[in-house]
């Protein structure tokens, strides 16, 4: 039998290999550059997935265009990736003259097994950190008006029982004026402020002089006692000198009478 199946329609097996995405990253983005124009610039080279440029938070946002600061660009070929961070880098934007970028230079470069899940996971950790560094700021400026409020509360308190106290005491003197009676009306007096003192630590010339101090008077009692023993020892000289001068002219006198006698 004989196949009526033309060959236009039968199968034929491609042994074509399966191509790997690549993506480059530029370090920097010429001013008011926007994915339109970075789109047709590299769609000459192959062709272009997902554009991603990081927006420029402390630039102000004018009537231009908006800035950015770094880019993604995602090639579907790989190799086609490398050649473009190869031959582009380091080199002039180029194309008209009248264009703003015809002077501006190329910083970029081919990210080595990078996949596009790896800037999401980037781009979601990033806001996970914006978001916590804003809480944080969110609640310090929460404990700060937290402590105002409570400070100037305590203040009013204070400015309010002082109030109450002044209107008491004009309350009472307007009382005297009006019945007379100014011994009888006492005034409540103000709570007295309690005078606390601290004994402090004395120095060491304080220590000093105490003990030059102590050492003089020992010495000035060691002199007195001294002078009174000495002023014993001289009474006792006298009294046994005189005792034996009145022996020896008692002595002499029966002598004499003796000799009277014969």
């Amino acid at each position: 039998m004989e196949n009526n199946v033309p060959e236009e329609q039968v199968p034929v097996k491609t042994t074509k290999k399966h191509v790997k995405p690549g993506v480059i990253y530029l370090s920097r983005v010429p001013p008011l550059m926007t994915v339109k124009k970075i789109r047709d610039i590299f769609c000459d080279f192959d062709e272009i997935g997902r554009i991603f440029l990081q927006p420029d938070e402390r630039a102000a946002h004018g009537k231009k265009g908006r800035s950015f600061t770094e880019g993604w660009v995602e090639f579907g070929d790989k190799r086609k990736a490398k050649m473009v961070a190869m031959k582009l880098n380091n080199t002039t934007i180029g194309g008209k003259k009248k264009s703003r970028w015809y002077d501006e230079l190329w910083n970029i470069k081919y990210l080595h097994r990078f996949q596009w899940a790896h800037l999401n996971e980037r781009l979601a950790y990033e806001k996970a950190v914006h978001k916590q560094r804003l809480r944080t700021e969110i609640s310090q400026v929460k404990r700060e008006a937290n402590f105002h409020i409570r400070n100037s509360e305590k203040r009013r308190k204070k400015t309010s029982e002082k109030e109450k106290k002044t209107s008491e005491k004009e309350q009472i003197m307007s009382e005297k004026e009006k019945s007379g009676e100014e011994d009888n009306v006492t005034i409540p007096k103000e709570k007295e402020e309690k005078n606390y003192e601290f004994k402090q630590k004395e120095t060491e010339d304080e220590i000093l002089k105490k003990k030059k101090a102590k050492f003089s008077i020992s010495k000035i009692k060691k002199d007195k006692k001294r002078l009174q023993e000495k002023k014993k020892n001289n009474k006792k000289t006298l009294t046994s000198r005189s005792s034996f001068l009145k022996n020896i002219f008692s002595g002499g006198g029966e002598v004499e009478s003796m000799d009277d006698d014969l």
